[in-house]
């Protein structure tokens, strides 16, 4: 308690400067949780919707179809299988597909295509897909009056072969058998617009999939949604144990699109450094500060060594000081951070135009409010003053009584 003391007189002998070094370390602060807050907002609108439209955040599969996938790595969906996965917690949606290529031919025209076989209403209460539709209407799995199934089709794959709603589109492709598969469908919609990740699909419901490429009872995927992209690790983990025999594995989506997920982690790693300089020319201040101040106490360091004050006391006395105006600095930062972060997460930052990724339009870049966002930024201010005053203190601790008493 005596240290404390002692830490807050001293600081408080010369006002201006300690409220300077306060805002300078408070700017500091505000900046990189402010940076953190929008940039962390960012990176979750990506991931959430990367995960949700496209990986889902876990998959199981057979293993090493994450790797190289084929027509016949599937496997036998069982509702004794799929009763299990979903009872398992944090499971919120599960959703089988199939996945494979096919050559389309229209009246006049042939252009490959990506198939994909899901079940209507699981797909559309995991993914995005039903609202990509840009003409037409959703998948249902009824056929129409002539007994074809419906499909919709990227728009790509319309515009090639000059196709559109209620129009028929012929599949030739392979069977899991080594038969010849082909057969005729029903255009029942129109999925995104051309340059989307969706524009060479064909997506059917998973009974005609799994007819036409001749995997009955089977899937390539089952995809699942679980609370959140960041558990994902620990989900697939639950999954795996409730998994029969060795033939399956349940993949996070970091490994499932682990490319997309490096890409993006050195990305993010790429932004600290911003936050990193900023610290790093607030520390840069603040050790000028402190040094001023051990500088102009010579003569009091040597009266105190010479009444018996430890090095040691004098080092953590110091200490105490440069922590105490770092967390001063944080408290003031945080509480202007607060509104400023809430106000980047509740309104976001409008985008100049907005942004169409598959159908889905962002208009907003948003902030985030997370313990990350307001204690990342302060551990950091606290590290780097403690690292200042190193060197202060030290000084502090070494000084000769007779030397610094020729001071006063």
């Amino acid at each position: 308690m005596m240290m404390l003391k002692l830490a807050f007189r001293n600081i408080l002998r010369n006002r201006r400067r300690t409220l300077l070094t306060v805002l300078s370390m408070a700017g500091g602060y505000l900046l990189v949780s402010v940076q953190l807050s929008v940039t962390e907002g960012s990176y979750d609108q990506v991931l959430d919707f990367y995960t949700r439209d496209t990986t889902g955040h876990v998959q199981v599969t057979v293993g090493g179809f994450v790797e190289t996938p084929t027509l016949y790595k599937a496997f036998s969906l069982t509702d004794d299988l799929q009763q299990a996965i979903d009872a398992v917690p944090g499971v919120q949606a599960t959703a089988p597909r199939i996945e494979s290529s096919a050559l389309g031919y229209g009246d006049t025209r042939s252009f490959p295509v990506s198939v994909r076989g899901v079940d209507p209403k699981r797909e559309a209460a995991l993914s995005f897909l039903a609202d990509k539709v840009s003409a037409g209407r959703y998948l249902t799995s009824e056929t129409d009056d002539q007994g074809y199934a419906g499909v919709m089709i990227g728009a790509q794959v319309a515009r090639q072969l000059s196709l559109g709603v209620g129009d028929e589109l012929i599949l030739v492709s392979q069977g899991a058998d080594g038969s010849l598969a082909n057969d005729l469908y029903r255009v029942q919609g129109i999925l995104g617009q051309p340059g989307d990740a969706e524009e060479r699909w064909v997506v059917m419901p998973l009974a005609a999939a799994q007819s036409f490429f001749v995997l009955p009872g089977k899937v390539h995927r089952l995809v699942i949604l679980g609370a959140d992209y960041r558990s994902a690790p620990r989900l697939a983990e639950r999954i795996g144990e409730v998994l029969p025999g060795q033939e399956l594995s349940a993949s996070p989506w970091q490994t499932v699109a682990r490319e997309f997920h490096e890409t993006m982690t050195a990305d993010k790693e790429g932004g600290l450094i911003t936050l990193y300089v900023i610290v790093f020319l607030v520390c840069i201040g603040v050790l000028n500060t402190v040094l001023m101040s051990v500088l102009e106490r010579t003569g009091e360091f040597g009266v105190l060594k010479a009444i018996g004050t430890s090095p040691a006391r004098l080092f953590w006395l110091i200490m105490l000081e440069t922590l105490l105006l770092a967390v001063i600095a944080c408290l003031l930062g945080g509480l202007v951070a607060l509104p400023i972060n809430l106000w980047f997460t509740l309104q976001g930052i409008a985008l100049a135009e907005p942004m169409e990724i598959s159908g889905i339009v962002f208009s907003h870049y948003r902030g985030q409010m997370s313990a990350y966002v307001f204690g990342f930024p302060m551990l950091v201010i606290l590290i780097a003053a403690a690292l200042i005053a190193l060197m202060p203190g030290f000084r502090a601790a070494r000084i000769v009584p007779v030397d610094a008493m020729r001071t006063l």
